[in-house]
């Protein structure tokens, strides 16, 4: 890999770990929102844990989209995924 795509790869995934820090940032900003107007509110019953349940479940989805946690859809994924595009492409203007 040449120093000008290892360089470009590292900014990518740079970005895409400040996105996700951001999208966290926000999830508990709002977590403790909800737990604020819960407990300040007259209701018995505790309904907080349901929002953040549900946008927790978008957060960790958020985070294998954007990192690639577990090798899916990572940067080796695209790699590959080029690579056979390329070589796919290839054989294409190969053949007459």
């Amino acid at each position: 890999m040449a120093t000008g795509e290892a360089r470009e790869e590292a900014r990518q995934h740079v970005r895409r770990k400040r996105i996700f820090y951001t999208v966290l940032g926000i999830w508990i900003a709002l977590c403790l929102m909800w737990f604020a107007i819960d407990m300040l509110d007259d209701s018995s019953s505790l309904w907080f844990y349901w929002p953040m349940l549900g946008t927790g479940i978008g957060v960790a989805v958020t985070g294998l989209v954007l990192l690639g946690l577990g090798g899916l859809f990572g940067a080796d994924w695209e790699r590959r995924e080029i690579d056979k595009y390329l070589r796919r492409r290839g054989s294409e203007r190969d053949d007459p």
